[in-house]
């Protein structure tokens, strides 16, 4: 992630990622596995908040740092461990543990 080090959402980033990571390692997610989840919704994220085709969205709308966090932890828990999205990694069990 060394060149997202200047980015103002690496900060938000880190403590969203802390947060999870301390979730799915309490519901028995290998420590691997977490890296893994932690590591893919970091490129989605900074994809989704960086995107050079929503620059003028971005003007116009500033996106949700904490919403884009959870979509991309919620598509990457789901593509991972499909059956963690009926519990700990729901959209909702996720926004609650980032609070």
């Amino acid at each position: 992630m060394t060149e997202f080090n200047n980015d103002p959402y690496s900060v938000l980033f880190a403590q969203f990622a802390s947060k999870l990571e301390s979730h799915l390692l309490k519901y028995g997610v290998a420590c691997v596995d977490a890296d893994m989840i932690i590591e893919e919704s970091s490129i989605l994220y900074f994809r989704k908040l960086n995107s050079s085709k929503k620059k003028l969205f971005k003007l116009l709308k500033r996106q949700n740092p904490e919403t884009v966090f959870i979509d991309s932890a919620c598509q990457v828990i789901g593509r991972l461990i499909p059956e963690a999205k009926q519990n700990f990694g729901s959209y909702n069990e996720i926004s609650k543990c980032i609070h």
